[in-house]
Order: C-alpha cells, then sequence, then structure tokens
C-alpha cells in the first residue's frame, strides 16, 4: 500500500493523508514505530509528543477512511494495480523509442513521459497546449511542464487506460509545433 514498500525502507514516521479516505475528505496521521513512540511516553509530560494534524480524527473523515480501506479488503484492488503497472510496462517502451520523448519512467500506477522540448522544465510553453488538447479528447491529465504523468485512479480498466495512452501518442505532434 505504500511506497515505502516496494522501496523496502522501514521509516521511523510515516505521514498519511489522502489515500486514507480516498481523496474524498480531508484525514491525516502519523505513525510510528514503537521506538520512536515509546520515547514519547510515560509520565514526563516534558516528554510528551506534541504533534497533530489539522485534520485529525474527524469524525465523518474518519467514517470515509473506514469504508475507503474496507474496499481493499473487499474489492480486487491490488489485482487492479497489477493491471494499471503491466499496461505501463506494456505501452512505455514505444514511447522511449519515439523521437520527440525525452525519456519515460513509471513505479507502481505512476508513468512519466518527459516529452523534448527547447523550453524544458515546469514552465515549458508545451504545457498549456497539451493540457487543452488532452481536454479536447476527452481526457483529463494535468502534464507538468513538458511532463506528461499518468496517475489513472485504481477503477480504470486496461482499454480505458489503453485509450488514454493513445492520446498520449497523438499529443505527440505537438512538440514539433510552435507555440
Amino acid at each position: 500500500m505504500f511506497a515505502c514498500e516496494r522501496a523496502a525502507v522501514v521509516p521511523d514516521l510515516m505521514c498519511v493523508a489522502k489515500g486514507l479516505t480516498g481523496g474524498f475528505l480531508s484525514l491525516a496521521a502519523t505513525f510510528a514505530t514503537d521506538h520512536v513512540h515509546d520515547a514519547f511516553t510515560g509520565g514526563n509530560r516534558a516528554r510528551a509528543f506534541f504533534h497533530g494534524h489539522s485534520y485529525t480524527a474527524n469524525p465523518i473523515a474518519c467514517a470515509a477512511a473506514n469504508a475507503s480501506l474496507g474496499i481493499f479488503e473487499s474489492e480486487p484492488v491490488f489485482k487492479r494495480i497489477a493491471a494499471i503497472e503491466k499496461v505501463h510496462a506494456a505501452r512505455l517502451p514505444a514511447f522511449a523509442a519515439h523521437a520527440a520523448v525525452a525519456d519515460v519512467r513509471h513505479i507502481g500506477t505512476v508513468a512519466a513521459i518527459e516529452l523534448k522540448v527547447p523550453d524544458a522544465g515546469y514552465l515549458s510553453s508545451l504545457r498549456p497546449r497539451l493540457y487543452k488538447f488532452f481536454l479536447s479528447r476527452d481526457v483529463l491529465l494535468r502534464p507538468l511542464g513538458n511532463v506528461v504523468y499518468l496517475l489513472p485512479p485504481y477503477v480504470i480498466t486496461p482499454e480505458q487506460l489503453n485509450f488514454v495512452y493513445g492520446v498520449i501518442h497523438d499529443s505527440l505532434e505537438l512538440t514539433s509545433q510552435t507555440a
């Protein structure tokens, strides 16, 4: 469920937020190892860990979090995640070989396609043209400069994700057009 698991890292502290409620309501939590937790407990208030999130323990958000986490137990979420990863792995190599593409990368359900442009970076003039193009094709993607990120919802089907990749492929012609 967490990037640290994929990286085989066990953090001493971990803050989580949006994913708890599926992004539906604001809620945050901090996890700590027993070693860290124990350093802040006991009868001495000077050792207390005076930390909290502004949205901690909101009852409605907690109910949404319980429902969201329940989906992981009742639905094949991890199979859906694996299906997304499979599409990324199948589709990205063709982009890597395209002349308009500088780099492709993916981990888990996140993929990125970096496009070659003279003004690469977050403020690239390509970004607004890409955004407008994607919207005209009924695809909601938010390019960051000249990088197209795919962060599909876990309910996306392989067919829908392949459609998105097709639209991204069609957008590559924009890299050769002037602003």
